[in-house]
C-alpha cells in the first residue's frame, strides 16, 4: 500500500526535475546558437573588412593574436610558409578544429579573384563555455537538492493534516457513546470529512442502541414461545395417550424446538459479546469437547457416532462458553447431515472435524468462507448454523478453513490462537 506523502513527494520532485531539465536544455541551445551567431557575424565582418582593403592580385598573409588570414590570388601558388593552422585542410573547408590546446574556427573558400583562408582562435570562448558548463552543473545539483528538500517539506505539510485526521478516526473506540472528531481544520475538504464522519458516528450510535433494544426484547419474546412449546410437549407426553407415530412426531417437534432454542441463545450471546471484550480464561479443550458431546448425546447419540482423539491434554485461552457453543454447532451440523461416524481430532492449535457425509454445497462453502452473508429470505436450516460458526470464529479470532469437501465427506480445520500450549501429562 503506497503512502500519499511519498506520492506527493515524488510528484513534486518529478515536476521540478522536468522543469529544471527543460530550463537547462533551453539555456544550452540558446547559448550554443548565440555563440555560433556571434562567431559567424565576426567572421563575415573580418572577411568583408579584409577584402575591401586588399589588392586582389597581391598575395597576403596576416596574423594577429586571435586571427590568421591568408589571401592567394587566382593562378598563384600557395605560400611556402602557410600558417600551420591550415595544414591538411580541404580547399573548401568550414568548421572547428583543434591544434594542440587551442581551438580554431576555420573557413576556406574562393573569392572573385582568388582564395581566402581565415582562422579565428576561439580558445577563450571554449574556456568560457567550459566554465559556464561547470557553473551550470553546480547550479543544477544545487537546484536538485533544493527541490528535493522542498518536495519533502511540501508533502509533509500537505499530508500532516490528513494523517492527523486518519489517526483521530483510527483512535475512535467502538461503543454506544463514541467521541466526536475535532472540526478545527483549516482545509475545507478535511473539515467536511470530519463533519461527515461525526454524522456517521451519530447514526451508528443510534443503530447500536436500536440493536441493543431489539436484543433485550428478543431475549424474552423469542424464548417464551419455545418454553411454551416445550411445556406443552411435556404435558402431552405425561398424558401417555400417544401412539408410536405420535411419539415420533412429538420427538421431532421437541428436537426442532430445542435446536431453535440453542440457535437463539447462540445468536443472543454473540450479539451481546459484540463490542465488548470476551471473558477469557484457561480451559481444557478436551473437557469442553466431552461436555459438548454429553449435551448432544440425548438428541443425536453423539457418544456412539463421534470419536474423539487427542494425543495430549490441551489448554486454550478463550471464552469457554463461546468455545463450547462453537463445538456444539459444528458437531451438531455434522450429526444432522450424515448418518456415518464422525471424528474429532484435537491437537495444539488445531481442531479437526471429519465426517463422511455428501460434502458441503457451494452455498455452504461460501458461508463458511466468509464470502457470502446469510440470506434472510431463503436460507436453509443448516445455513444459519454455519453462519453462527463464522460469527463465533470471528469473535474468538480463530481461523476456519475447509480443508476438504467432496462426496466422500468433509474435513474442517479450526486454527486456534497461537499461544495454545499442550499440557504435559
Amino acid at each position: 500500500m503506497k503512502s500519499i506523502a511519498k506520492r506527493i513527494h515524488r510528484a513534486i520532485f518529478a515536476v521540478s526535475l522536468i522543469s529544471v531539465c527543460v530550463m537547462v536544455l533551453t539555456i544550452l541551445i540558446v547559448n550554443e546558437d548565440l555563440e555560433q551567431t556571434m562567431l559567424q557575424v565576426e567572421f563575415a565582418e573580418e572577411r568583408n573588412f579584409f577584402l575591401g582593403r586588399n589588392e586582389e592580385n597581391v598575395p597576403v598573409t596576416w596574423e594577429t593574436a586571435n586571427l590568421t588570414i591568408v589571401y592567394v590570388p587566382a593562378q598563384a601558388p600557395l605560400p611556402a610558409t602557410l600558417p600551420a593552422v591550415f595544414n591538411d585542410l580541404a580547399p573548401d573547408f568550414s568548421g572547428e578544429i583543434t591544434r594542440g590546446a587551442e581551438t580554431f574556427l576555420v573557413a576556406i573558400g574562393p573569392t572573385e579573384q582568388g582564395r581566402l583562408y581565415i582562422a579565428k582562435n576561439i580558445t577563450h570562448f571554449e574556456d568560457r563555455e567550459s566554465l559556464f558548463m561547470t557553473a551550470l552543473g553546480v547550479i543544477i545539483i544545487g537546484m536538485m537538492l533544493l527541490t528535493l528538500l522542498l518536495a519533502v517539506f511540501s508533502s509533509r505539510r500537505i499530508v500532516n493534516p490528513l494523517r492527523r485526521l486518519a489517526d483521530e478516526i483510527s483512535g475512535v473506540p467502538v461503543g454506544q457513546n463514541m467521541p466526536r472528531l475535532a472540526l478545527n481544520y483549516q482545509d475545507v475538504e478535511l473539515h467536511t470529512v470530519a463533519e461527515t464522519f461525526n454524522r456517521f458516528l451519530g447514526e451508528l450510535e443510534s443503530f447500536v442502541k436500536r440493536e441493543q433494544s431489539l436484543l433485550n426484547l428478543a431475549s424474552h419474546e423469542l424464548r417464551t414461545p419455545i418454553a411454551v412449546i416445550s411445556g406443552a410437549l411435556d404435558i402431552v407426553e405425561r398424558r401417555d395417550q400417544l401412539t408410536e407415530a405420535d411419539r415420533a412426531t412429538i420427538s421431532r417437534i421437541r428436537r426442532a424446538a430445542n435446536e431453535m432454542g440453542v440457535n437463539i441463545n447462540m445468536l443472543l450471546n454473540l450479539a451481546r459479546h459484540s463490542g465488548t471484550r470476551a471473558q477469557t480464561s484457561t480451559s481444557s479443550l478436551i473437557a469442553l469437547t466431552e461436555q459438548t458431546l454429553e449435551d448432544l448425546d440425548a438428541l443425536y447419540d453423539a457418544k456412539q457416532r463421534v470419536t474423539l482423539s487427542a494425543p495430549a491434554a490441551i489448554d486454550i485461552s478463550a471464552d469457554p462458553i463461546m468455545v463450547q457453543m462453537l463445538l456444539r454447532n459444528l458437531i451438531q451440523n455434522a450429526l444432522q447431515h450424515t448418518t456415518h461416524d464422525i471424528q474429532i481430532r484435537l491437537s495444539p492449535g488445531l481442531i479437526q472435524i471429519v465426517d463422511q457425509g455428501a460434502g458441503l454445497t457451494l452455498e455452504q462453502q461460501a458461508i463458511l468462507g466468509g464470502s457470502k452473508r446469510l440470506n434472510q429470505e431463503r436460507s436453509p436450516l443448516g445455513g444459519l448454523g454455519l453462519y453462527i460458526v463464522t460469527l463465533m470464529c470471528e469473535q474468538l479470532q480463530w481461523e476456519l478453513e475447509i480443508a476438504e469437501t467432496n462426496v466422500n465427506g468433509t474435513v474442517i480445520h479450526i486454527r486456534t490462537e497461537k499461544n495454545d500450549n499442550p499440557k504435559k501429562p
